[in-house]
């Protein structure tokens, strides 16, 4: 019997278990009863959760064909502060609270291929380490995890690889997205306090106005941007919020900036978090105010492995070959799996899980409040998880 044939049996369960972490959605650090259920579902399997992380939870399986490899496969567990516009019989039943990003379905394949490798110890040696980690939609909880031993001692890792999935849509069921090389990028925040000097409306000369100035640096970062980084590289600096003022005639003491910084190389990253709060300083003094930039250091740089890539393609082609699957470019998006690469010791890989059904209506982009996905996904995505982690461990 193949993988995907023991997958298929579990679909009841799948759905169970992805409808009922559908309902119950928590927010990061705060999955106390998400927790709760994953243990009791690994203890069912006679496996020995540890929690960690105040909400995270590693279990090993060990396999019965002797030592080798360890490869660590990871389900985010938290849920997003979105509230589910969808009229299901599953929909949330936390209010502002919901799985919009699909977390309920990375929780459900890792435990049903969980209950595949108990069951098919005897088939690989080594060492599986099942990860649930809590908070990926911030403030991030992979770097929790691993202060707490979730790889064993970060500068000696007992981890060997990495796995994990992502369900979206924007393509149909059944299809998976592997992309070789960079996949996700780094993320940090920006918080920019302009300073000033207040006064009436009427009279802007006898003021400094902080407003203004934050205005200039909204529109010219992106001239920075373009004038000094090389344009093949990919950056972005969005400003999501921009705050000043109380009253229409009054000119305030301060305003503030917020923003995201997004990079695809760890050297301009790390170029642009030492140099952008100068160049808002050096601006906002051009005008006679100031600004001083607190940086909040996000997820780093998602990079894939292409030979763990080319395991995961031929578990998919070997296993689906009725549907296709894309090698698709990376994306300006985060992910703190990639945390657990330890900047690239430890090779890692996520693929994307296609659930789109325009039938069904199943078509809404992740973080959105109509986001769901056709549960045909489920066991595929389990599949998958099972055979590159054989076919990993049996090298």
């Amino acid at each position: 019997m193949s993988i995907r044939t023991e997958a298929e049996g579990l679909n009841d369960k799948l759905v169970t278990y992805r409808r009922h972490f559908h309902m119950y959605p928590e927010l990061g650090f705060q999955e106390f009863e998400t927790s709760k259920f994953i243990q009791e579902k690994l203890k069912e399997l006679g496996l020995e959760p540890k929690v960690i992380a105040k909400t995270g939870i590693i279990a090993d399986i060990l396999g019965e064909k002797g030592s080798g490899k360890t490869l660590m496969i990871r389900a985010d567990i938290d849920a997003l502060p979105v509230t589910e516009a969808n009229q299901t019989e599953y929909k949330s039943k936390n209010e502002g609270v919901s799985h919009a990003c699909g977390h309920d379905s990375h929780i459900t394949c890792l435990l049903s291929a969980a209950e595949l490798l108990v069951k098919h110890k005897s088939d690989f040696k080594g060492r599986i380490r099942l990860l649930f980690q809590p908070a990926e939609e911030g403030p991030g909880g992979a770097v929790p995890m691993i202060k707490e031993g979730a790889l064993g001692d970060p500068n000696h890792p007992d981890v060997d690889a990495a796995l994990a999935l992502h369900v979206t849509n924007g393509a149909p069921v059944g299809m998976i997205g592997v992309t070789d090389g960079l996949l996700t990028a780094s993320a940090d925040e920006f918080y920019v306090t302009v300073k000033g000097k207040g006064g009436h409306g009427s009279a802007p000369h006898e003021a400094i106005d902080p407003v203004y100035i934050a205005a200039q640096l909204t529109v010219s970062v992106q001239g920075y941007l373009t004038r000094t980084i090389d344009p093949t590289q990919h950056v972005v600096f969005t400003v999501g919020k921009l705050v000043g003022g109380e009253r229409q005639n009054v000119i305030s003491e301060t305003a503030r900036m917020e923003a995201t910084l997004r990079t695809h190389d760890r050297e301009v990253r790390k170029k642009l978090k030492d140099e952008l709060p100068k160049f808002f300083n050096q601006l906002a003094k051009s005008f006679g105010g100031s600004a001083e930039t607190e940086i909040i250091t996000g997820y780093d740089v998602g990079i894939n492995d292409k030979h763990l890539n080319d395991l995961i393609r031929e578990a998919h082609k070997k296993l689906y070959p009725e549907y296709g699957y894309e090698d698709l470019k990376g994306i300006m998006g985060a992910e703190d799996f990639f945390e657990f690469s330890l900047e690239g010791k430890i090779p890692s890989s996520m693929f994307w899980l296609f659930g789109e059904n325009k039938e069904k209506g199943f078509t809404s982009p992740n973080h959105s409040n109509y986001f769901d996905y056709d549960e045909k996904a489920l066991p595929i995505g389990t599949t998958i998880l099972v055979q590159t982690a054989l076919d990993y461990l049996n090298e």
